[in-house]
Formats: C-alpha cells, sequence, structure tokens
C-alpha cells in the first residue's frame, strides 16, 4: 500500500511539472499563427538597406534591390535624401486603392504601403535597420507545415524576479543581425535566482508596455539557436515584482528568414547558464531561400 502510494505522489510530481497548462498551449498557438499573418516574417520575399543617394529596382541582373522575376526588368527609380524618399515607377502600381507611377513622402512619418499583384512593400524601420521590405502574399511557402519544436513545460524554469530601475534610465547598444547596431532605453535591471545564484537582465520596453529581452545561454548553438532567443515579460507590480516565464522563450524570425532585422543579445544579457526551456532551434528550410 506504501509503495503503491509512493508510485502515484511521484508520478503527480512529475505532471505537474510537465504538463502542459492551457495558457502554454495557448501562447504556442498564437506564436504560430502570427508568424503567417499578413504582417508576419514567413511571407517576406525581400530586404533592402537603404541609405542617401540613388537606388534601382527591378528583376534585371544591375538593380541595387533584385525583385522577383515577375516585376519587369527596370521597375523603379528611387531616391534617399534624409528621411525624404521618392520612388518613379515604370508601371503603375497601387497605392491606397489609386494607380501612381511616382510620389515622394517622410518615411519617418508615413508608413506608406504599394501594392502590385499578391507583392507588398514598404520602407521597414526597426533595429537599426532602414530598408525596403518587400511581402508576397502568396509566398510559395506558406502552404508548407512549420514545425516548431520546444523543451518539455516545466514549472522549475518560472521564477519570481524583482525590477530594479535605474535612477536614470541608460542608453544601451544593441547589436542587430545584419552587422549594425542601434541604441535603446533601458530602464533597469531584473534579478532573479537559479540553484542560489543571483542572475539579471536589462529589459527593453516595447510599444505594448511588456518588457523585452533578447538573451543567450550556454544551450545555443547546441539544442537552441546560436543568435539567442526573446522573451516578453509583463511590466512590474507595485513592488516591483515580476514573473519569468522560460517556457515563453522563442526564437527570433531571422531562424525562418534572413530579410529580417533581429536584435542580438547584448552582453549584459548572456547568461553563464543553460536554459532548458522555450523553442529548441529551427531545423528546417529557410523561407527566405525562395528568393536567395
Amino acid at each position: 500500500m506504501k509503495l503503491r502510494f509512493l508510485i502515484f505522489f511521484l508520478t503527480f510530481l512529475s505532471c505537474s511539472d510537465t504538463s502542459n497548462p492551457q495558457y502554454y498551449e495557448d501562447w504556442k498557438l498564437r506564436r504560430k499563427n502570427a508568424l503567417y499573418a499578413e504582417d508576419g516574417f514567413l511571407n517576406l520575399a525581400g530586404l533592402y538597406q537603404i541609405e542617401d543617394g540613388q537606388h534601382s529596382m527591378g528583376s534585371a541582373r544591375g538593380n541595387d534591390m533584385l525583385m522577383p522575376n515577375v516585376f519587369p526588368d527596370n521597375f523603379a527609380k528611387f531616391s534617399v535624401n534624409d528621411s525624404i524618399i521618392t520612388f518613379e515607377y515604370s508601371v503603375p502600381v497601387l497605392f491606397e486603392n489609386k494607380l501612381i507611377t511616382e510620389i515622394s513622402y517622410n518615411y519617418f512619418n508615413d508608413l506608406n504601403f504599394f501594392d502590385r499583384g499578391s507583392f507588398r512593400w514598404f520602407v521597414h524601420v526597426d533595429s537599426g535597420v532602414i530598408g525596403i521590405r518587400l511581402r508576397n502574399f502568396n509566398h510559395p511557402m506558406l502552404k508548407s507545415s512549420l514545425e516548431i519544436n520546444h523543451f518539455n513545460y516545466k514549472k522549475r524554469w518560472i521564477f519570481n524576479a524583482t525590477f530594479k530601475p535605474f535612477d536614470n534610465p541608460k542608453k544601451t547598444k544593441i547589436p542587430n543581425f545584419q552587422g549594425g547596431s542601434y541604441y535603446d532605453t533601458v530602464p533597469g535591471k531584473i534579478y532573479f535566482n537559479y540553484e542560489g545564484i543571483e542572475y539579471s537582465f536589462e529589459p527593453t520596453v516595447s510599444s505594448s508596455g511588456r518588457y523585452f529581452i533578447a538573451f543567450g545561454d550556454r544551450t545555443n548553438g547546441k539544442s537552441t539557436y546560436g543568435g539567442g532567443r526573446f522573451l516578453y515579460l509583463y511590466p512590474p507590480d507595485s513592488k516591483n515584482k515580476m514573473t519569468i516565464d522560460f517556457n515563453m522563450a522563442y526564437n527570433p524570425p531571422c531562424v525562418f528568414s534572413t530579410f529580417t532585422t533581429c536584435p542580438l543579445p547584448p552582453e549584459e544579457n548572456i547568461l553563464p547558464i543553460e536554459i532548458h526551456a522555450g523553442e529548441l532551434d529551427y531545423k528546417g528550410i529557410l523561407f527566405s531561400s525562395v528568393y536567395e
């Protein structure tokens, strides 16, 4: 009888630590749906970084921005002068339900989209990169099955944490996937304890108000992506308490496409431990490979 109870008790402990709660399953579903969404990362078909001067785009070799072969050989010329961009198209394109061939605007103030067939392009400003991003809503790989693998869910990877704000938020330099860097504001440090040792993160604050962390750990390049992973946290409560759930650590979009502008973990966010939670490295085909 005692042996039977012991077996039941150990089984209960094991299940309670690893069984997937509904919030976690819901998060995985939202995560996957977001990748396939119109503004997701799987339909990306190009990214061309821009700087001041004259540029060209088209399907013929020799253009600065090489477009898919469904576009004219010499599709457009465009110039950049500080934050003003001017397009001159060789054929009409759709802009706000009107056909146009020329337009000039401030890309910092106006997020303008241009459409031709199933393709859409626009000036993308993010993570220190300014470029023209191209989407194909009929991307040939969108109908393929995307497999995202995870470590087993475990409660032991959920931590109570404490946020300690800086007296003055600091600017920190963050590297990006494209080889550049940018500055963002860090409001303070997040501290948590793992196996008796204190570790910390330096988060930035997203437009939603949630705290964002690009972090690295010693699983990177082994079971997880070499460039680290991302994690969102709800902001601290009135007592500066927070919860870190590493089960919800996920891969940056650059594991699926090279047409992305992922931030990389700054030195302050690289942990000298192995985090066996969250998404494993993606082993599938790059969605950007269709256009490279």
